[in-house]
């Protein structure tokens, strides 16, 4: 009998066909790329008075640089350049062959421009960088114009008021009882005029250095597009060799019954299953529309028991939808205890309940509006701080856990629970002690087998399940 092939000829044929069509793709694009002609050059900006990027401003805060790079790519920029430069179009035209760049934690603008030679790239490039910088100047020197001559006026009207005063008081007896009134005017009027004159001072003083070029506009080679044959080989192999990891990858892959897509959930849920709520992928949001759609659910469920709820994976690893699900209970208005069983405070201080060693108003602290969480108790005066207890696991199936969950439900509208996944001792004893479970199932992390078992179990031990969630990403993207 003849042997399967590992990789069927007609997937060789579509990895050939992949790799000449992104080798002809990348041999075009490098073709036209190493023809273009690229100029560059970078400026340092000053802090300048009347600008974005400002002495009144944070030196750190990069939005007014980034400010100032929009601003040299404007209109009134691009048309000074053309004059300059003595060509011809229109600033649009200028503008979409201009780049600007702020390198991070600088104060540097880096200016890429093209043109159809090497000479024209660099003139305009060295062109933006001196037109901006006398711009710069230009906006100080008119905002400066327009302080001085203000405070100017002022001194002017001062001074006016003063000699009315002075020529008052040479017209009175030197008895005369309005004389000490006019001497005080007079007095409060000179010390308006010194404060005046101070800040005309300041204002005329204010430095005009817009900044400086550090490098002159120069060419930039093409690199490693320089030789488009090279760029189209590479590309069109590594395409090819792209196409048949995926085929390898699809035909030696997971046994048919993981789930890997959200129809494989609502297959599940057709077969009467628990309801599906989505997909989510980190970062989660808290005002993503599966977050509001578990919220609704979990209130929706109506039971006798304190409202515990707990999130977490349907197997192992972390909830990634519960930070988003804490914040939406919160952002309803709702009062939420937040305790994540992932977190070893957490769990110390869960621990410290269920053996008695501490009451709820002991560990449980406010986080903010609507929102508490749970704080292990600080280590007696003159005693060595205690490290964790680590057996929560053991006591996480005792009845005490049951009952400290139904404390602290007390204490608000219900309590959120981020368990270390379903399938865990501890993901179990939550299960058992928690009246709905919001169930996150990662791409390719569960078989259907596994959420057959949850099911089981949660309907032995009255739990329901709210619904179920499609995850994808990890934990330090959430």
């Amino acid at each position: 009998m003849e042997q399967r092939r590992v990789v069927p000829l007609r997937v060789v044929a579509l990895a050939l066909l992949a790799g000449l069509l992104a080798g002809g793709a990348a041999w075009s694009w490098a073709e036209h790329r190493s023809q273009q002609h690229i100029g560059t050059a970078t400026i340092m900006l000053h802090p300048l008075q009347g600008n974005a990027y400002s002495p009144g401003g944070r030196g750190d805060d990069l939005v007014n640089l980034e400010t100032e790079a929009q601003v040299l790519r404007s209109d009134t920029v691009a048309r000074a350049v053309l004059d300059q430069l003595q060509e011809g179009g229109t600033p649009a035209d200028l503008l979409d062959a201009v780049s600007v760049v702020v390198p991070p934690n600088t104060q540097l603008l880096q200016i890429t421009a093209r043109g159809p030679d090497d000479a024209t790239a660099v003139a305009r490039a060295s062109a933006f960088g001196d037109v901006y910088l006398k711009f710069r100047r230009a906006r100080t020197e008119s905002a400066v114009y327009e302080q001085t001559s203000r405070l100017e006026e002022l001194v002017k009207q001062r001074e006016d008021e003063r000699d009315a005063a002075v020529a008052r008081l040479d017209q009175l007896q030197a008895d005369a009882p309005e004389r000490a009134l006019i001497q005080q005017q007079v007095q409060e009027v000179v010390v308006q005029i010194g404060s005046l004159r101070a800040q005309l001072a300041a204002a005329q003083a204010v430095a005009l250095d817009p900044g400086q070029v550090v490098t002159p506009g120069q060419v930039v080679g093409a690199g490693v597009w320089a030789n488009p044959t090279r760029v189209g080989v590479v590309a069109g192999v590594l395409a090819a060799l792209l196409a048949l990891g995926i085929a390898l990858v699809r035909r030696t892959g997971a046994a048919p019954d993981v789930v890997r897509r959200l129809e494989d959930l609502e297959d599940v849920a057709d077969g009467g299953g628990p309801t599906v709520l989505g997909e989510l992928w980190t970062p989660v949001r808290a005002d993503s529309d599966v977050i509001a759609h578990a919220r609704s659910v979990v209130l929706a469920v109506g039971s006798d028991r304190p409202p515990v709820v707990a999130v977490g994976a349907v197997t192992d690893g972390p909830s990634l939808a519960f930070p988003a699900l804490v914040d939406s209970f919160v952002r309803a208005r709702y009062e939420v205890i937040a305790v994540d069983l992932t977190r070893r405070a957490d769990r110390q201080a869960m621990a410290e309940l269920v053996l008695q060693d501490a009451v709820v108003s002991d560990v449980l602290v406010e986080d903010g509006h609507f929102r508490s969480r749970l704080r292990p108790l600080d280590p007696r005066p003159g005693t060595a701080a205690a490290p964790p207890p680590d057996d929560l696991d053991d006591l996480a199936a005792s009845a005490e856990m049951q009952r400290s969950l139904a404390e602290l439900a007390k204490r608000a509208d219900l309590v959120l629970l981020r368990s270390p996944g379903l399938g865990t001792t501890v993901g179990r004893a939550v299960l058992a002690a928690s009246t709905a479970v919001v169930a996150e199932v990662a791409q390719g992390g569960a078989t259907r087998a596994d959420l057959a078992a949850l099911g089981a179990e949660a309907d032995r031990l009255g739990t329901v399940i709210a619904g179920l969630v499609l995850t994808h990403g990890r934990e330090d993207e959430s």
